[in-house]
């Protein structure tokens, strides 16, 4: 038997155009790259919220994965839509625009078998709803993700959040706009991190460098896992935490020791998404 895992995030459909093409309608969002990662291992439970417009193709998809949507709540607003150019030069998001949508309806309130689950993704939201959810959660690992919108202008809530938490996902411009410190000390910083309040880990991702697990034993790093070509980065990071938490969820780990194997796993996840444009490579690994 594996634990059950609940993530609470975002569902969204996007437009994207990369290097390698363009897709101009693609479902998404943090939960979904998530809960399809994740659940190669293990039962999930996703919440979060999308517009009627788009939700029959939302169920059959998570249908299909075996993710349990009964805390994905159904908008009469339309979903919110997400439009950016991927740069594969310096990998980040550009040119990027947004139609909000139903997100702004949405307040958490997990069903019992999600409240429940031993393990707890909370992906990029607001930190109040971070916040909300980890109220209702009785996870004995939790893991959380957030975005450069958050960790600069609301760094304070974000710190709140980060150490009711075991495991923090950043890249080192997250990580950087959280601590207040440059980029090219993210090793010190994350282990400064480590041992305040309930973290006891941070896995600082490098996108086409891979990622390294900080403890505060030091840094493990990892190169990525070999693809044949990337597509589409959309929705990696949220992979990698889904396979790294997937994998402590198969084995019913929730100790540092683990964190290694758990981080190869996350890294394997994390290439199938870019592999392909949305999320056909984790549909399809």
């Amino acid at each position: 038997m594996a634990w059950d895992i609940a993530v609470a995030g975002t569902v969204h459909v996007d437009e994207i155009t990369t290097p390698a093409g363009h897709s101009p309608e693609q479902l998404g969002g943090s939960a979904v790259y998530f809960a399809l990662a994740a659940a190669r291992f293990a039962i999930v439970h996703l919440n979060g919220i999308v517009g009627g417009d788009r939700a029959a193709g939302f169920a059959a998809l998570l249908d299909e994965a075996g993710v349990r949507r009964d805390g994905l709540v159904v908008s009469d607003r339309a979903t919110f839509a997400w439009h950016a150019r991927h740069d594969f030069e310096h990998w980040v998001a550009v040119d990027t625009s947004s139609d909000e949508g139903c997100d702004p309806e949405w307040r958490p309130c997990l069903p019992e078998a999600a409240a429940t689950a031993p393990v707890l993704f909370l992906a990029s939201l607001r930190p109040s709803l971070q916040r909300e959810v980890l109220e209702q959660s009785g996870a004995r690992l939790i893991g959380a993700d957030s975005m450069t919108e958050y960790t600069g202008p609301q760094r304070d809530a974000v710190r709140e959040v980060v150490h009711a938490c075991d495991v923090l996902f950043l890249n080192r411009s997250e990580l950087a706009s959280l601590t207040g410190a440059p980029v090219t000390t993210w090793r010190q910083e994350a282990i400064a991190m480590c041992g305040v309040g309930r973290l006891r880990a941070v896995v600082v991702k490098g996108g086409p460098t891979g990622a390294a697990l900080v403890t505060d034993d030091g840094v493990i790093s990892r190169p990525p896992a070999k693809v044949e070509k990337v597509v589409d980065p959309t929705g990696a990071g949220d992979a990698l935490a889904g396979g790294f938490l997937g994998a402590c969820a198969a084995a019913e780990r929730d100790d540092a020791d683990f964190f290694i194997t758990a981080l190869d796993a996350g890294l394997r996840c994390a290439a199938d998404a870019i592999s392909e444009f949305g999320l056909a490579g984790l549909q399809h690994p």
